[in-house]
């Protein structure tokens, strides 16, 4: 199939799954990695195993590849009037939460768009009163924080996302030409009041280097959302992705899984920087000098191949003095990050105390310097040591 290249911010939301007890909604729960109901807490195993997830072939200059559609039958497509989120939610539903924004509104059907299927996942296992916990705690570690946020009673509202990921693999081969230098160090003497002394310096002998080398990459991730904070995203640490549970809709039951809105061939734009500064140390590291210059690179991407995996995330955005900040939970580990308002006096004081401190260590060792100078000898009487260096002493070291 070909590639959608400007697929709308959507979200999937869960099938449902009555409980075979009572007739109730069953959830996913990821204290015990299976379904639970919600009234009357029967459980139900989810039998999905663990596998490499599938990857495919993808053409970096037609943009083709040949992947199976996620199939959204029985699913709306609906927009957050808040933040212009895209929601896809079961026919039925006629109000949805945003879990990007935390608003609440009623749907505005739309045709839901075919993308290409995760078919492999990592199922939530932090459950919401333990990112719930984290979250409090979070607050009460933001120093620059105004006081009232950190001592305020806040109820996040915590929303149970899969992010939309894809990995890249790839052969590359890179033609690299340069210099590379060895470091060394040079004994010269020069003469300082009439006297000789010996001093060193480290210069650098430069060679010409070039060759070629060929190494394979494997699961560099992108996320393909739009919706989520990239820098945030960052900061929630890896995901552990050799090793995937195979897609089922259960994982989904009460949690929400997003579409991805970047292509692959954004995607793969914007991982060709990191796997070529991998390249590049390798290469360096394999030439083994000290240092390089000069150095230009040609890269060539061969056999590229992708695979579309879900990742767990609990999703917060809470309101202070009028302003919306969010907040991140990484659903497998637990990692935390988020934005929060900043006290502009707290920052001020916190300058200032720092150049206070700054002051003082500069006293304290002009202090120690002063009373290094100066040595006591008999009777009382002081000689002051020269501090400063002579002229001669200044002049650059002669050429070797």
């Amino acid at each position: 199939m070909e590639e959608n290249k400007a697929t709308e911010p959507t979200l999937v939301r869960s099938h449902a799954f009555p409980c075979e007890s009572c007739g109730n909604r069953m959830v996913y729960s990821p204290e015990t990695g299976g379904l639970v109901c919600s009234y009357c807490h029967a459980e139900r195993a989810i039998t999905a195993p663990r596998i490499e997830a599938p990857e495919y072939l993808y053409n970096e200059h037609d943009e083709r590849v040949a992947a199976p559609d996620w199939d959204a039958e029985g699913s709306v497509t609906v927009v957050c009037p808040s933040c212009g989120a895209e929601t896809v939610a079961e026919a039925e539903v006629m109000t949805v939460t945003c879990a990007f924004c935390g608003n609440h509104y009623v749907t505005e059907p739309r045709e839901a768009l075919p993308v290409i299927r995760p078919e492999t996942m990592i199922p939530h296992k932090i459950p919401r009163e333990r990112a719930n916990t984290l979250f409090s705690g979070w607050v009460k570690k933001r120093f620059f924080a105004p006081r009232a946020f950190r001592r305020a009673r806040h109820s996040p509202d915590m929303q149970g996302v899969y992010l939309p990921f894809f990995t890249f693999d790839t052969d590359m081969t890179t033609a690299y030409s340069g210099q590379g230098g060895r470091r060394r160090t040079v004994t010269y003497t020069v003469r300082v009041n009439g006297k000789l002394q010996t001093r060193t310096r480290t210069v650098v002998d430069w060679y010409p280097v070039a060759g070629d080398r060929h190494e394979y990459f494997d699961d560099t991730p992108f996320c393909a959302s739009r919706s989520v904070d990239a820098k945030m995203l960052k900061k929630l640490g890896p995901f552990s992705m050799k090793m995937l549970n195979v897609y089922d809709p259960a994982y989904l039951a009460g949690f929400f899984a997003e579409r991805y809105t970047l292509g692959l061939g954004e995607g793969f734009a914007r991982i060709k920087p990191e796997v070529e500064r991998r390249m590049q140390a390798s290469i360096e590291a394999a030439l083994g000098y000290d240092t390089y210059r000069l150095m230009q690179y040609r890269h060539g991407y061969n056999k590229i191949a992708f695979k579309h995996i879900l990742l767990p995330v609990w999703l917060s955005s809470y309101t202070f003095r009028g302003k919306v900040y969010r907040f991140m939970v990484n659903g497998e580990t637990g990692r935390v990050a988020g934005k929060a308002p900043v006290s502009p006096l707290r920052v001020a004081l916190a300058v200032l105390a720092g150049i206070g401190l700054t002051a003082l260590l500069f006293w304290l060792f002009t202090l120690i310097g002063d009373a290094g100078a100066t040595m006591l000898l008999p009777e009382g009487e002081t000689y002051l040591m020269e501090l400063a260096p002579s002229a001669e002493a200044l002049l650059p070291p002669p050429t070797l």
